[in-house]
């Protein structure tokens, strides 16, 4: 697998959650085709997340915690 992140620098958050977006969309639609119906599910979440980021870059900030628990 290749490291993108040393490869592109992204910029600003709402461009990176703007990219997010983009692929995920092809993501969900290549497994929307292949019968893939809880992967394309999953993702079509990631890319409505990503999409509402890119279009209010603070709403993740104000979240909080990330999912993972790392916030402060």
């Amino acid at each position: 697998m290749t490291d993108v992140s040393s490869s592109r620098p992204w910029g600003d958050p709402a461009s990176t959650a703007a990219y997010i977006a983009t692929i995920t969309t092809e993501l969900s639609r290549l497994a929307e085709n292949h019968g893939f119906t809880t992967l394309a599910y999953i993702l079509e979440m990631a890319r409505l997340e990503a999409k509402s980021l890119a279009d209010d870059p603070l709403a993740g900030s104000e979240r909080g915690s990330s999912p993972r628990g790392g916030g402060t």
